[in-house]
């Protein structure tokens, strides 16, 4: 058991690097079961990796877990980015329709997570540093590993279930997990409109790739989706757009700001209608319910990085 006690210091490292790794670890064990249900039954060394990946990652989440009850942030676990109420029978169908075994007992563990307490176990950030080295480590050798599906793909070399551009797609929000947390492990802080900014270009190419990969994984009789995905699709890539701008005016970004909140509001709800409709066998397509409920779960995440910004924000350092 850990002793608790008063750690002012280290309580945003501690808070931000588990609720780092429960959101993102369960992200990169989902990444390994997609890639691990798309190989073919002849590619035996690469659904050998994606299957050991998986694991590796439980231990992670696993370890994230244990670390965070009582310490993890009210508005995470309120938010919705880490589990929904629809994650478990997700994955409880995932399973049934894949054969590839899930470990719900951590997502069952997880929805028993309490907030933080106000206090902090006294030693606990000793574990949190070697949490995150063991993740680092994972990361990037996870990373590597999609690199080197998606270059054998891309060569005519692999065929997966995958698009290319989902392979790549997963690669790059590895990258953007291994970089999040090397800032956290170095201390590293940065300009908070600077780092505002790089987070929305990077979620709304993330977002409108979702609405891109559900419109042609939709069956075409889905005639309304395909539609709507196609909208969501292009609303993102404007924002994109714009939020590449030159020299973007504070009063600008405020207006993008509440058009991305919009924009992110408006795919969460379609991605929950989603997965409502394929957990009722009621939507015709190939996305798995795990798959639609990952992605909700990733606009939950960006809705709460939109949401911290308020008036005056962008003056604060």
């Amino acid at each position: 058991m850990l002793a608790t006690g008063s750690v002012p210091m280290i309580g945003n490292f501690v808070r931000e690097s588990l609720d780092l790794h429960l959101f993102f670890a369960r992200i990169m064990r989902e990444h390994a079961i997609f890639m691990q249900a798309g190989f073919l039954p002849k590619d035996v060394t690469y659904l050998q990796q994606a299957a050991q990946f998986k694991c590796q990652y439980d231990e992670i989440l696993k370890e994230a877990i244990r670390l965070s009850d009582c310490t993890t942030s009210g508005e995470v676990l309120q938010s919705e980015e880490l589990l929904t109420d629809k994650t478990l029978r997700a994955e409880q169908k995932t399973q049934e329709l894949t054969g590839i075994p899930i470990d719900m007992a951590l997502t069952a563990e997880e929805l028993r997570l309490n907030p933080d307490s106000g206090t902090l176990p006294a030693e606990i950030e000793p574990y949190v540093c070697a949490l995150n080295q063991k993740a680092m480590l994972l990361i990037t050798s996870f990373a590597e590993f999609k690199a080197i599906v998606l270059d054998q793909v891309t060569h005519c070399c692999l065929i997966t279930n995958l698009f290319p551009l989902q392979i790549e797609h997963v690669y790059k929000e590895a990258l953007y997990y291994l970089k999040v947390l090397k800032r956290l492990q170095n201390n590293q802080f940065v300009d908070s409109r600077v780092d505002l900014l790089e987070q929305e270009v990077f979620w709304d190419e993330i977002m409108g790739e979702h609405a891109r990969f559900v419109r042609h994984l939709l069956d075409p009789s889905e005639r309304a989706l395909c539609r709507k995905a196609k909208e969501l699709t292009k609303g993102f890539e404007r924002l994109e757009q714009k939020m590449k701008g030159e020299g973007l005016p504070a009063s600008s970004f405020g207006r993008l700001m509440h058009e991305n909140i919009a924009a992110t509001l408006s795919i969460a709800e379609f991605k929950a209608m989603g997965t409502e409709l394929i957990l009722a066998c009621q939507l015709k397509s190939l996305l798995s319910p795990l798959l639609i409920d990952h992605t909700l779960r990733e606009a939950n995440y960006y809705m709460r990085i939109l949401q911290t910004w308020k008036p005056g924000y962008l003056g604060r350092r």
